[in-house]
């Protein structure tokens, strides 16, 4: 049985004698922001005068009541689910325990000190930064740049450290569930499902442990539910600590990744019974499936695939990071809801990086059912490490901690040791001593690995990111394993080197932008609409990020004179970046095998490479990714003026056929050539169907700046995918007022908004003043005709109705920053 201890406890800093009141989960600045004593950090320059805080320790405390059933059992333990980070436990007065990593759950036996009746539980956190920088003075540790220094000391989230797209806020709190757990007759510790898939039937073994056994009467049944209902039930005596047991699933209904078939999944429930008595159950889903990740040598080096059910999937997504500097403010509602957009996207995998945390079970519960495949990180990312005899202990107990709790979710792809620390001590010259680097090589390639063997034994383990498969042995190579490419954007090398690398899985890459204009609202006064101004530059964390917007903006746009202008062409530049690598690598199906953008959210309001915001409203990037990962994919390969080849990627199961529909237009839209090739391109394929060059004989080089190329895949009278091929840049391209109108209308519980553009429109960004949508499409093109977007209204707020909708309607295009 357990008794949650969550709701309202009391918090002080240690050099204080009052208290405010904190919900738990809960932390030092959740608490001090709710009470009103600080600002928020995220407005201005706030979070400049709040970071200090966390030099001081903090004691959270609350009274609870032990009712008599509790007080009945035989054993009981106090759980805490996620202390963050170093921190003494005391119950009544008595340290039962202490807690030295944010990762891990902690329990104590409290058999003996808790009491009937009221007591007391106290929690003294020690502040993160005082413990990092002792130790740092001791025995240093590298840590990226743009973070506290000794960051890599302590096991905590890397990012509360700051990062280069977050704000430096170490916070310390109690962020996750705490729990009494009363046990009587014995409690199911653990259990692991093996599946071992034949032809036609999955065979399951369920390796279960039983701990605090005080009963020879104990039972275990364990319920399979199909998604259609029928059940298979196991019933087995369980009077030992360690049972396996198994059963055969015929004509299974699989699991599949987003796009490649239906995320079945099936429920087990497991329940401990001391005689008739139930003493235990635990629940939870279960997909029945096969993921492997191909490492075959090929003509071009050594692949590196997704294999599920023995399909080799073309990997889309992006890179994930925790969702709020301040963790106490993340929920699971939110959580669903940046996911079901990334599913909504076209998604069929994201990311979980490695400086962050390991998520909720929510978040996993979420991949499950919509079908994202996760590449998870252990919690290390951009440092090095002093691997003593402790931090060993710790750093093993949290693997075993996150690798049992995660384990048995069919959406868990793969498990990877880091984030770029194997790339970093190989290329980046940084100060690692050889005692370091031999405890890299111990962590990441001995221990984790024997963690994963013990405990996980039937998912990948891969040892870094990027890598080549360890041992310091090309950990970059492009040939072979993943790659992270940041020339494009920290080295200032223009979007088509994108077009020079295939590689064979590019799981990091990315390009800014600034948020929404609601966003910078959020964080800024308008008087600081500058992106040189305090507050602009407090909220862009890159090194000479926005001089690397501003590089790329001269490269590709006309100079935008308002600051909603240059928001809105940072956008577009960020996301038309990204659509060249995804198209380039999809294009290049079979030798790439997967683009992972960096990244798919924020934790804060700030400039960064996220196609979410902060706020969960979608960037141009996010729309865009929703038609560069489409499952049909038609781009042209401009890379040589000269030939133009149009591209069919089909990741879909079953042959596509249709129609590739191309017209050269003027810029005001006329048509002065067109034509239409029948296509058909087999499954999971990328096939080159068209060099469009020969067609174009009426097009020569003196008209690239006011004609440009439409082209379109077309089934059953459908635009399936489509874009258009501009031959000169767009601040080169002679564009005419679009003269954009929309109208709008209710059509049942839909509204329609019906946009119209006289002449080319290049990027249509529909919004609304007041309130937020994610529409069916966004940040698209107009070709003189007209063009109708369904909004769901259960999705708008209740006060909007037909008239507010027209007339908080707001639309700009590319015309709008150059008028």
């Amino acid at each position: 049985m357990t008794r949650l201890l969550n709701g309202i406890w009391t918090m002080r800093r240690a050099d204080e004698s009052e208290g405010i009141p904190v919900k738990i989960p809960g932390s030092l600045y959740s608490a001090l922001i709710e009470a009103g004593k600080i600002p928020d950090p995220y407005f201005g320059e706030n979070q400049y005068e709040v970071g200090a805080l966390s030099d001081t320790d903090c004691i959270f405390e609350r009274s609870f009541t032990a009712d008599k059933e509790l007080m009945a059992c035989g054993k009981i333990y106090l759980r805490f689910k996620g202390i963050d980070t170093v921190a003494e436990v005391y119950l009544n007065g008595k340290l039962v325990g202490n807690a030295e990593n944010m990762h891990r759950t902690y329990e104590y036996d409290v058999t003996e000190c808790i009491k009937s009746g009221e007591n007391t539980l106290t929690v003294k956190i020690f502040s993160p930064v005082k413990y990092i920088r002792e130790r740092q003075e001791k025995n240093r540790a590298w840590g990226v740049n743009s973070t506290m220094d000794g960051f890599p000391q302590i096991r905590k989230a890397h990012y509360m450290f700051g990062w280069d797209w977050g704000p430096q806020l170490p916070d310390m709190g109690i962020w996750r569930d705490v729990e009494l757990v009363g046990v009587k007759g014995g409690r199911i510790e653990s259990v692991y499902v093996r599946q071992e898939h034949r032809s036609s039937s999955v065979k399951l073994a369920f390796d279960t442990s039983i701990s605090d056994i005080s009963s020879d009467k104990l039972r275990m049944d364990i319920v399979i539910t199909s998604p259609g209902g029928e059940e298979n039930l196991i019933s087995v005596s369980a009077n030992k600590s360690e049972i396996s047991v198994g059963c055969v699933i015929t004509n299974p209904m699989l699991w599949n990744v987003r796009g490649y078939g239906k995320q079945n999944l099936y429920m087990v429930r497991v329940m401990l019974f001391d005689g008739d008595e139930p003493v235990d159950k635990q629940e939870f889903n279960i997909g029945l499936r096969t993921v492997e990740v191909c490492r075959d040598a090929d003509e071009n080096g050594e692949e590196f695939c997704f294999k599920v059910n023995g399909v080799k999937i073309f990997a889309m997504g992006a890179n994930y990071i925790p969702e709020d500097q301040i963790l106490p403010r993340c929920s699971a509602d939110r959580t669903r809801e940046l996911l079901k957009s990334c599913a909504a996207a076209n998604y069929n995998m994201i990311r979980v990086w490695g400086g962050g945390i390991y998520p909720d079970e929510y978040f996993y519960d979420m991949c499950d059912r919509l079908g994202l495949l996760v590449w998870q990180d252990f919690a290390f990312a951009c440092a090095v490490y002093n691997a003593n005899e402790s931090f060993s202990e710790n750093i093993v107990g949290e693997f075993i901690d996150n690798v049992m709790r995660l384990r048995n979710h069919a959406s868990l792809g793969m498990w990877c040791g880091n984030n770029e620390i194997e790339s970093a001590i190989q290329y980046w010259g940084i100060p690692v001593t050889e005692a370091q680097k031999q405890d890299y090589l111990r962590i990441f390639e001995y221990l984790i690995p024997e963690v994963i063997r013990r405990y996980d034994p039937q998912r990948f383990y891969w040892p870094s990111s990027p890598s080549s498969g360890g041992g310091f042995d090309e950990s970059s190579a492009p040939h072979r394993g993943d790659s992270h490419y940041w020339d494009v954007w920290h080295n200032l090398k223009p979007f088509g080197d994108y077009r020079k690398h295939i590689f064979r899985f590019c799981s990091e890459y990315g390009f800014e932008s600034i948020p929404s204009i609601k966003t910078v609202e959020e964080f800024a006064d308008k008087k600081d609409w500058n992106l040189c101004s305090p507050v602009m530059e407090a909220h862009q964390k890159c090194d000479a990020g926005n001089e690397k917007m501003l590089y790329y903006l001269a490269q590709m746009v006309h100079y935008p004179y308002s600051f909603e202008g240059l928001v809105y062409a940072t956008q577009l530049v960020q996301a038309e970046a990204i659509r060249t690598n995804v198209e380039h690598m999809r294009r290049n199906r079979g030798r790439c095998m997967g683009s992972l953008y960096w990244q798919v959210n924020d934790s804060n309001p700030v400039i960064s490479w996220s196609s979410i915001d902060y706020f969960g409203r979608w960037k141009a990037l996010h729309y865009y990714a929703k038609r560069f990962y489409a499952p049909v994919l038609c781009s042209v390969d401009d890379t040589d003026k000269e030939k133009l080849t149009v591209n069919i990627s089909n990741e879909r199961m079953t042959e596509f056929e249709g129609s590739v529909r191309w017209r050269v237009r003027r810029n005001d839209n006329s048509v002065i050539s067109q034509g239409t090739v029948d296509v058909v391109v087999p499954p999971l394929s990328s096939v080159n169907v068209l060099d469009l060059t020969p067609k174009l004989t009426k097009l020569n080089k003196d008209m690239y700046r006011d004609h440009y190329i439409e082209y379109a895949l077309v089934q059953n009278n459908t635009v399936i995918s489509g874009a258009v091929c501009m031959l000169a840049l767009p601040k080169h391209f002679e564009f005419l007022d679009p003269e954009i109108t929309a109208e709008v209308d209710r059509i049942g519980d839909m509204y329609r908004i019906a946009v119209t553009a006289k002449k080319f429109a290049k990027g249509v960004c529909i919004d609304f003043d007041g309130f937020d949508c994610i529409l069916g499409d966004n940040w698209f093109d107009l070709h003189g005709q007209t063009y109708s977007i369904l909004i769901q209204s259960a999705s708008l707020p209740e006060y909007v109705n037909e008239n507010e909708l027209r007339s908080r309607l707001r639309i700009q295009s590319y015309y709008d920053i150059i008028k």
